[in-house]
């Protein structure tokens, strides 16, 4: 079973950077400053939440963000530290490609650019280059966290805390006829022709339509992506066998003769397997972020500037 990062992690990570660095000149001494997170910036990931949903955000909410942008601040710093910023070809187009856009020749060689724009502190300035280096070491921990392979306990364990959710919705198959808006009356008129008839019956009595007539399962929730969440609901009210309607939807009015009706059920385990490891992988990853950047915390000053009232 899959353990937490040891404590040594970082060191880890340094001798790795170290055995690929030891060729290059050394990088910078880096003394991380207090993290600083401004007034402005704080007012800044607030009105994002604002804008993402559509109302005033919680004083959880914000301290979340803040907290997200610490540890990205931490991650980066720790990225420079390693000298991540050194050996890739992300960082480096992109310093040679600031250059040339401030003035730089073209017939200036790129490796020239590349270590004047060090010189310059492009690096610590651009921020592609910032994301850059935090999704870097990002990936480094996350990837490191996979090892070893989920074992059958681990999976079976993050099935069973989770069964509640795994559900197979429930789905319905059925054919409609489509008639718009203007057309209600011809739509209700249609249904009393229809009468018992089967459900090959009608199509000569609809108007065109760009989804076809015959429709595969689906759950309410794919239906209310297609057709809107009235037609959805309309839909699971039906019996099985029998014309009905007029149903709405986004485009008009339907007759529908449901097919067959499944109704939901749990979802096996062997069906979700591979999804239970790709969940146990990244909860692992998730977890050993989580330490990481705590780690990084230990004895860092944070300031956090609250915005103007």
């Amino acid at each position: 079973m899959w353990r937490p990062l040891p404590a040594f992690f970082l060191i880890g990570l340094l001798l790795f950077a170290g055995d690929r660095l030891l060729l290059e000149e050394p990088a910078e001494a880096f003394v991380p400053p207090p993290v600083r997170v401004p007034a402005e910036r704080v007012e800044e990931l607030r009105r994002s939440l604002w804008l993402r949903g559509g109302g005033e955000p919680s004083e959880e909410e914000i301290a979340a963000m803040v907290d997200a942008e610490v540890a990205d601040e931490l991650l980066y710093r720790e990225a420079l530290a390693l000298g991540f910023d050194r050996d890739d070809p992300v960082i480096f187009n992109r310093l040679v490609m600031n250059m040339r856009f401030a003035g730089a020749g073209e017939d200036r060689d790129a490796g020239e650019l590349y270590r004047e724009a060090r010189e310059l502190g492009m690096h610590l300035t651009d921020i592609v280059v910032r994301r850059r280096l935090i999704q870097r070491i990002r990936l480094l921990i996350e990837s490191a966290a996979e090892h070893p392979e989920p074992s059958s306990e681990e999976l079976r364990a993050y099935f069973d805390a989770r069964s509640d959710e795994l559900i197979r919705p429930a789905r319905v198959r059925f054919v409609h006829r489509y008639f718009s808006r203007e057309h209600e009356q011809d739509a209700r008129g249609a249904l009393a022709s229809l009468g018992g008839a089967g459900p090959e019956a009608g199509s000569d009595l609809a108007d065109a339509f760009l989804h076809p007539p015959e429709q595969p399962p689906q759950s309410r929730r794919e239906l209310a992506g297609r057709f809107g969440a009235a037609f959805a609901d309309g839909i699971f009210a039906l019996e099985p066998g029998a014309w009905a309607g007029p149903v709405p939807s986004a485009y008009g009015q339907h007759l529908v003769y449901i097919r067959e009706r499944s109704e939901e059920e749990p979802l096996a385990f062997e069906a979700v397997k591979d999804k239970m490891r790709y969940g146990v992988l990244a909860e692992r990853g998730e977890a050993a972020l989580a330490d990481v950047v705590a780690r990084l915390r230990e004895g860092v000053e944070v300031r956090v500037e609250p915005p103007a009232s």
